[in-house]
């Protein structure tokens, strides 16, 4: 998440930090249906976007760049272009939390603010975890500033559920942030029950300033919270998208620990050949050589990542893909993760026949 120079910084300004921080509060819900907010024959478009949305002194100028997003989403809408649904992480500052409005979503859910604590019980493992924390490297000094999670949608939200990640289960200076999970239940035209929408940003490796066996034990603690909540929360037979930041890089201890703690919780669809960034790029469903060439770098990183499933469990179908934020042409990218969004179909035969449609299951 941070830069380990910047973080120290950061360490030593809390105070100032903190009080340019947002905080999470419930969610913005303005009205219950958005002028031509229907998806056409069932078709979703979903992005994820860490814009690096940090504080003064973590990161230097970042306003025109908000600012920048903002507007590009807002012509993205008058165009008719824009993602159904946002999953923003990093969104930590007044700028960050003024995108969704700016950009016409009048759906917000919130993540974790910095109050927000976990109710998790502790082993013995956890214990010597947070018996070995490093003040001067962000740990156990308190939570500075919110998760940073936010999701922004053209569908009103039924249902919100948040996780705090506990201080077990965090390392180095990404402790300062309350990071966590978000869930947001939407009502989409078309489903008889709510599409279930998870977004979440997980312990950065190195970045963490903290020997990578630790940063790898917070993240492995996160991602089996993160599967228990989300199998609490997310019925079985709901359908679901999960995103975010996922911080796994190419560290194959992290991928074994993120994808297999997934597939022994029964959510077979978070798969690394599942993703949508990875399936569009397979099957071509991409407008130009440069959306290619800008998909398969954030690809290529695996740390954003979109993965969806219907509501019998089927991934769901991979129609397009496009990034509204990746490299710029006169100038260098907006945040330091491209913005990519998936156009999914989502309605399978279930969903077809309980909505009364007909037509060919994705």
């Amino acid at each position: 998440m941070y830069r380990p120079v910047r973080a120290l910084l950061f360490a030593g300004l809390v105070a100032l930090a903190a009080a340019g921080s947002t905080q999470g509060g419930d969610y913005t819900d303005q009205r219950w249906s958005i002028a031509g907010s229907v998806p056409a024959d069932g078709q979703l478009s979903v992005m994820t976007y860490n814009i690096k949305g940090l504080p003064w002194p973590i990161a230097l100028d970042r306003s025109a760049a908000l600012n920048s997003i903002a507007d590009r989403l807002a012509a993205l809408r008058r165009s008719g272009k824009q993602p159904h649904i946002i999953l923003l992480q990093e969104a930590f500052t007044p700028e960050a939390a003024q995108i969704a409005a700016r950009a016409g979503y009048i759906h917000v859910a919130q993540g974790p603010d910095a109050a927000h604590r976990s109710d998790a019980a502790t082993d013995g493992a956890d214990q010597s975890h947070l018996a070995q924390a490093r003040w001067d490297r962000g740990e156990a000094v308190g939570k500075q500033l919110g998760s940073g999670l936010q999701i922004l949608s053209d569908y009103p939200i039924a249902k919100i559920d948040r996780m705090a990640f506990p201080d077990f289960a965090c390392a180095g200076f990404d402790c300062l942030a309350n990071k966590g999970v978000l869930i947001a239940h939407l009502k989409v035209p078309g489903f008889d029950r709510p599409v279930s929408i998870v977004n979440t940003h997980l312990n950065a490796r190195k970045a963490a300033g903290v020997p990578i066996g630790r940063s790898h034990r917070a993240f492995a603690r996160q991602v089996d919270l993160m599967t228990q909540f989300v199998a609490q929360h997310v019925p079985a037979d709901q359908p679901m998208i999960l995103g975010g930041d996922m911080n796994i890089g190419q560290d194959g201890h992290r991928a074994d620990a993120f994808f297999s703690r997934f597939a022994r919780a029964g959510m077979t669809f978070i798969d690394p050949d599942l993703g949508g960034a990875r399936r569009a790029l397979a099957k071509s469903a991409l407008p130009s050589e440069a959306v290619r060439r800008d998909l398969a770098y954030t690809s290529g990183r695996a740390k954003d990542w979109l993965f969806a499933r219907d509501a019998g469990h089927r991934p769901l179908k991979v129609l397009a893909a496009h990034v509204p934020f990746g490299s710029e042409p006169t100038g260098k990218p907006l945040s330091d993760h491209f913005g990519y969004v998936v156009d999914y179909a989502p309605i399978s035969n279930i969903d077809l026949a309980r909505s009364g449609r007909t037509g060919a299951a994705s």
